[in-house]
């Protein structure tokens, strides 16, 4: 008897059972920070409270005397062995996308960014130290909106640049001026969409787990994209792909967050280098806030062209986003929304600023913005 699937449509109303459900329910999951390794040390990090500083000095001797503290590793320490990295697009050849290491080396440019790493016996003893390492901090002017971010006069986010915009694009399909200059009516909206960040049951979390005398690196990772935690780690700490073993386990929750290239985790990755062996490092509920991934805060106004009967003719957009420290995704690619028409034209423009480092899609809400506009206005 030849077997039929169902038809799409008969899914719609339905509760789809979860398969991994009973064996979580159970209490079967095993998650980054239930695995225990031998010879296992913790990290934990100091932060910039600035949301740009310049580090004059680290004064780590007193923390270093701690009871059970291995090492203290700064960012300089850390950019020895590993390489920086770039978000690039291709559809964006002007992109300008610093570089960008795991901990800041002599400047902070977003509060919450790595300054130094203290490994420990334990996570507590890592922490305590940490709260005993001094940085001569200089604060510098910073910029934390999108209304002048882009001024002439606004304190650059990075010098190298001759402004914070990140990229300007300009977007056409069709002739959308004209297509509006024959609509029977336009409709236009400003709308405005602010920061927000996925808050898992999980934290983020990694183990990496470097041996020396064969040279392989394991890692496990609360991750959502564990090949591309590969690709990164033989890039940029330059050792041989196939020795190199991304785990990801059971993900408690991720919306998105855990799709990204973290300082932090690459930092454990470079600290279980240098010491050869297993170092854990668990983000605690208050790093979430101030270091995961933000969607970012958007403005765009939609003008949508209509015939009488309320076809869409034409569509013009011009959005404002902000970058962060850092590059990540983009947003226009699905400003078309559910709808068809034969119009359109859009120009985006992203200001680098001293906010959390990078956007995130957020379950698609980065991206969606502009179809928000089209399908509200």
């Amino acid at each position: 008897m030849a077997e039929t699937s169902p038809a799409i449509g008969d899914q719609i109303g339905r509760s789809a059972a979860r398969p991994n459900a009973p064996r979580l329910a159970a209490g079967r999951g095993r998650y980054v920070d239930d695995i225990q390794l031998p010879r296992m040390v913790h990290l934990a990090f100091l932060r910039s409270p600035y949301a740009h500083a310049r580090i004059g000095g680290i004064d780590s001797a007193e923390a270093a005397a701690m009871p059970g503290v291995v090492r203290i590793l700064t960012g300089a320490d850390i950019a020895e062995i590993c390489t920086p990295w770039s978000g690039v697009a291709a559809h964006l050849p002007s992109l300008r996308s610093p570089p960008q290491y795991p901990m800041a080396v002599d400047r902070a440019v977003w509060q919450g960014e790595p300054v130094v790493a203290v490994v420990a016996q334990t996570r507590a003893q890592a922490e305590d130290a940490a709260e005993l390492v001094i940085v001569a901090w200089e604060e510098l002017p910073a910029v934390a909106d999108m209304a002048t971010a882009l001024n002439a006069d606004a304190p650059l986010a990075h010098p190298q640049y001759d402004s914070n915009l990140s990229f300007d694009i300009h977007l056409e399909q069709g002739d959308a001026h004209a297509a509006l200059a024959g609509s029977d009516k336009i409709l236009e909206r400003t709308l405005h969409f602010g920061r927000h960040t996925g808050l898992p049951l999980e934290t983020r979390g990694i183990i990496a787990d470097y041996d020396p005398s064969v040279e392989t690196l394991t890692v496990h990772a609360a991750h959502q994209s564990p090949w591309q935690q590969q690709d990164v780690l033989t890039t940029h700490f330059g050792l041989d792909e196939q020795k190199i073993r991304v785990i990801a386990p059971d993900v408690g929750g991720a919306f998105g967050i855990k799709l990204q290239v973290y300082g932090d985790e690459v930092t454990a990755v470079a600290a279980s280098i240098l010491l050869g062996r297993p170092v854990k490092f668990i983000a605690d509920r208050l790093e979430t806030f101030v270091s995961d991934g933000h969607s970012r805060e958007f403005q765009a106004t939609a003008r949508i062209g209509i015939d009488a009967d309320g076809l869409i003719e034409g569509m013009a957009v011009d959005a404002l986003g902000t970058v962060g420290a850092y590059c990540s995704y983009r947003r226009i690619g699905t400003a078309d929304g559910v709808m068809e028409f034969e119009s359109k034209d859009s120009l985006d423009a992203a200001p680098l600023g001293y906010m959390p480092w990078f956007g995130v899609p957020g379950r698609k809400t980065a991206h969606i913005t502009v179809a928000f506009g089209l399908l509200s206005t």
